[in-house]
């Protein structure tokens, strides 16, 4: 196709559930873009269930990093989303500063919370990590839950006025994105 665009999509891979990788691959692809994929972590099912596991793959994501590198993989629009450890944070910072070029579009959806609060086995500790993820974003796309924590305002509010929002996406943009 004529607008392909090599694709690397950093999300885990459910194994119940439409999200994360699970969609994210096959509609990419139907469009015509060549899809790289690099789990994060494989888990049983979505986290709102309440019970879950999950298999962190942070050395396999090493391995295949340095095999892509040594292939001369470069990709047009790196996207990231569920993290499950403090050290991907670093590993995938490093990636993308290794694949900067003009053009490249870096998004981050954190996926760490909704209605109000975050999701199970999310800490505070991985709302920071998704802050120094932020720095190397092009364009966060954060819902209303996740901007409220990563801000430090307004957190567990279902709704906010036209001033407490352009607040939280003021303190956003001062992450970097």
């Amino acid at each position: 196709m004529e607008n392909s665009k090599n694709i690397l999509i950093i999300n885990d891979m459910p194994g119940y559930g439409k999200v994360a990788l699970a969609a994210m691959l096959p509609i990419l692809s139907n469009m015509g873009h060549s899809v790289y994929n690099l789990p994060t972590a494989l888990v049983s099912n979505t986290l709102d269930y309440g019970k879950f596991t999950i298999l962190d793959t942070t050395d396999y994501m090493v391995k295949a990093i340095e095999v892509w590198k040594q292939l001369g993989f470069q990709f047009d629009c790196i996207t990231t989303g569920f993290l499950a450890s403090a050290s991907q944070v670093g590993i995938i910072r490093d990636f993308i500063a290794s694949q900067k070029k003009e053009g490249l579009l870096v998004m981050t959806d954190p996926i760490m919370g909704d209605d109000g609060k975050l999701y199970n086995g999310v800490t505070e500790e991985t709302v920071g990590n998704m802050r120094r993820l932020f720095g190397v974003a092009d364009v966060i796309v954060p819902n209303l839950t996740e901007a409220e924590f990563l801000s430090g305002i307004y957190q567990g509010e279902e709704a906010l006025s036209q001033s407490q929002a352009k607040e939280v996406v003021d303190r956003l943009r001062g992450l970097g994105p």
